[in-house]
C-alpha cells in the first residue's frame, strides 16, 4: 500500500528524536579507520573534531630530516672524510632530530645517526693515530740522535767547527763504531731500530744546514751566481767546498725503514733536555774508551800545536826580516864612520843603540826557531802516535799495555807543555841581550 512521504506532519510525538543520554543516530556511510579514533562528544564540530584527530599530530616535516641526515652521512663517506668534518656532525645532529618523538622515517634517521657516528669516530681515531705517530716519531729522532749530538758538541769544543760527515767522530774516537751499549734512558723501540747499526744506518747529517733540515747526506744546494755588469762579470756556483768549515750542521733520523728522503724522515732535536752521556757508549771496555780519549787529546793538541806551528814561522820570518834591516843599518854606520870594530861601533851613540836592536833581535830570532823545532818535533811525534791508535789491532794492544798508556800520557803532557811555552829554552832563558849582540855581529862581520 502506498504510503505518502513522512512529512514530519504525522509524525508521533518522540519519534524520531534522540532521547536525552543516547547517542549520535547510526550514519549511513561507512565510518573511516582512523586507528583509536573516539567520536567527539555530541555537539562538538570543527576545532574540537580537529583535537581529537590522531593526524594531526603526525609531522609532515620528520622524513625531511631523516633524508638529511642519511644524504650527509653518505656524502661523507663518499668523499672519503674530505667533507666529513662538516657533514657528518650536522648529519649526526639532523638524524637524532628525526628520532625525536613519533616522527615517520625514524630507520632513515637512525641509519643517517650511524653512518655519521661511525665517520666522526673514524675521523677522530685517524687524528690521534696521527699525533701517536708524530710523537713516537719525535721520539724515536730525539732519542736515536742523542749520542751523536753530544759527540759532535764536543767534538765542536776541540775543533771550533762541526765534523764533515759521521765518520769523522768515529775514527777521532768521539763514537764507537756501532751502537751496541748504553741505552739508559732508551725506550725499548728505539733500541731495537738502532741496536748494532752504523750511525749513518739511521740518521742522515750534512754540516751547514739548520737544526729542522731533513735531507739526504751529502746532497748540495747549489745556485748560480752572475756578478757584475755587462763589461765585467763572473759566474759562480755556490754550494758546499771542499775544505770549508761551518758551526751548523742537520741531523736527521731517515726512520724505520733505513731510507732517507722518505716521508718518515724527522729532524733531530740538537738541544735534548737530559744530554746524552757518552761514556755509556763505552761502559764495558774502558780501556778503549780511554785510548779513544787519549787519541783525541793528541788530535786536539796537534791542531793546536799546528796552528802555533804557523804563528812561530811566521814570527821567524819577521825576526829575520827585522835583523837584516839592522845589519843593513849597522854596515850604513860602520862605512860611513870608518869603524873596523865592534868596540868602535858599541862606543858609537847610535852604533850602541843599533847593537842592543839587534842583540835583542837575535835572540828573538833563536827563542823563535827554538820553539819551532820543538812543536815541530812533537807534531810528527803525535801524528806516529795517532796512526798507531787508528789501527784497532795496535789500539787493543795498547790498550792492555800499562807501559804504553803511560807514555801516551807522557806525550800528551810534554805537547801541551810545548804549547803552553812551559819548556825550559837553556841559555837562551838566561842570556842577555849584549852577549847576544856581541854573538850576532861576530857571525856577521867576520
Amino acid at each position: 500500500m502506498n504510503q505518502p512521504p513522512n512529512s514530519g506532519m504525522n509524525t508521533p510525538p518522540g519519534y524520531g528524536q534522540t532521547p536525552p543520554g543516547y547517542g549520535p543516530p547510526p550514519q549511513s556511510g561507512p565510518v573511516p579507520n582512523s586507528g583509536s579514533y573516539q567520536p567527539p562528544p555530541q555537539g562538538r564540530t570543527g576545532f574540537t573534531r580537529q583535537i581529537f584527530n590522531p593526524a594531526m599530530y603526525r609531522q609532515p616535516g620528520s622524513g625531511s630530516w631523516a633524508a638529511a641526515s642519511l644524504i650527509l652521512a653518505i656524502i661523507g663517506w663518499v668523499t672519503l672524510g674530505c667533507l666529513g668534518w662538516l657533514t657528518w656532525p650536522l648529519g649526526l645532529l639532523f638524524g637524532l632530530i628525526g628520532l625525536v618523538g613519533t616522527k615517520r622515517a625514524k630507520g632513515m634517521s637512525f641509519a643517517g645517526v650511524i653512518l655519521s657516528g661511525a665517520g666522526i669516530a673514524c675521523f677522530i681515531a685517524f687524528f690521534a693515530l696521527g699525533f701517536y705517530v708524530q710523537f713516537q716519531g719525535d721520539t724515536m729522532a730525539e732519542q736515536g740522535g742523542k749520542p751523536v749530538v753530544a759527540a759532535i758538541e764536543d767534538f765542536k769544543k776541540d775543533h771550533k767547527r762541526v765534523p764533515n760527515t759521521l765518520d769523522e767522530l768515529i775514527t777521532e774516537g768521539y763514537l764507537p763504531a756501532t751502537w751496541t751499549q748504553g741505552f739508559e734512558g732508551i725506550d725499548s723501540h728505539v733500541e731495537d731500530v738502532v741496536t748494532g747499526k752504523r750511525w749513518d744506518e739511521f740518521l742522515a747529517y750534512k754540516p751547514g744546514e739548520n737544526a729542522t733540515w731533513v735531507g739526504k747526506p751529502g746532497q748540495n744546494k747549489k745556485s748560480l751566481n752572475v756578478e757584475g755588469d755587462f763589461g765585467d762579470w763572473s759566474i759562480s756556483l755556490d754550494g758546499n767546498e771542499e775544505g770549508k768549515t761551518y758551526q751548523t750542521y742537520g741531523l736527521s733520523f731517515i726512520g724505520i725503514d733505513g731510507i732517507s728522503g722518505t716521508s718518515d724522515d724527522k729532524a733531530v732535536n740538537q738541544a735534548p733536555e737530559e744530554p746524552y752521556d757518552l761514556a755509556n757508549l763505552w761502559s764495558d771496555d774502558n780501556n778503549t774508551r780511554e785510548l779513544s780519549r787519549k787519541r783525541r787529546d793528541l788530535q786536539r793538541v796537534a791542531t793546536q800545536l799546528a796552528d802555533k806551528k804557523d804563528t812561530l814561522g811566521g814570527a821567524v820570518q819577521k825576526a829575520e826580516a827585522d835583523l837584516a834591516q839592522v845589519e843593513g843599518e849597522v854596515r850604513d854606520l860602520m862605512r860611513a864612520k870608518d869603524l873596523a870594530s865592534f868596540d868602535e861601533v858599541k862606543k858609537d851613540n847610535k852604533g850602541a843603540g843599533l847593537l842592543k836592536l839587534a842583540g835583542a833581535t837575535a835572540k828573538r830570532l833563536s827563542v823563535a826557531q827554538k820553539k819551532l823545532q820543538l812543536v815541530t818535533a812533537k807534531i810528527d811525534d803525535i801524528s806516529i802516535q795517532v796512526r798507531l791508535l787508528e789501527n784497532e789491532e795496535e789500539m787493543s794492544k795498547l790498550a792492555d799495555s800499562p807501559k804504553e798508556m803511560a807514555e801516551l800520557v807522557l806525550l800528551l803532557e810534554e805537547s801541551q807543555k810545548v804549547l803552553d811555552d812551559k819548556v825550559s829554552l837553556g841559555d837562551l832563558d838566561t842570556k842577555a841581550d849584549d852577549v847576544a849582540a856581541d854573538e850576532w855581529f861576530k857571525d856577521r862581520f867576520k
